[in-house]
């Protein structure tokens, strides 16, 4: 069997705070897995898992999903022992070369982590937070300006009002 290229799977994991991981969307997606089936099959594991084991290799998280109205939707964080502890049952021809597909990818990013490419990977998810962090920002305060320019000449003019009321007259002394 010709083992795959690790550059060609290296986007099936992620590094984040100096570990390497990938999840269980991505395992239910290479694998041809519905997304539920992967998240039933990690219940199952960890109900019979170490539970210090578990801890250390699979972390439940949650995104929001905007087309079904902001409710958050699970899915786990696995590292490279917690997926292989997953996978392990899968027998296709497909999952024997994804196996050492992803296999490839962890320790091809490993090799990147121990060199300091994780630097430059940390630094560009770093930035892309704070862009998207940036254009929120920026979008709710253009939002808040156009409101503004249609208030401004109510506001001005009824302020102008007020001010001329409160105005003191003083008497001219001849």
């Amino acid at each position: 069997m010709q083992l795959a290229n690790p550059e060609n799977f290296k986007q099936f994991v992620q590094i984040k705070d100096n570990h390497i991981f990938t999840s269980s969307e991505i395992v239910a997606k290479v694998f041809g897995k519905q997304h539920k089936n992967v998240l039933r099959d990690i219940r199952e594991l960890l109900n019979d898992c170490d539970d210090d084991f578990a801890k250390l290799n699979f972390e439940l998280c949650f995104k929001i999903n905007e087309l079904q109205g902001g409710k958050p939707q699970p899915y786990y964080e696995l590292t490279k022992n917690g997926f292989m502890l997953l996978v392990m049952g899968y027998k296709s021809k497909k999952a024997i070369k994804m196996k050492i597909a992803y296999i490839q990818a962890f320790d091809y990013m490993a090799d990147e982590l121990a060199k300091g490419g994780a630097n430059l990977l940390e630094q560009y998810y770093k930035l892309a937070g704070e862009h998207n962090a940036e254009k929120q920002f920026a979008s709710i305060c253009g939002k808040g300006l156009n409101q503004w320019k249609e208030k401004k000449p109510l506001l001005e003019a009824t302020l102008k009002i007020f001010e001329d009321k409160l105005q003191i007259e003083l008497p001219l002394l001849d």
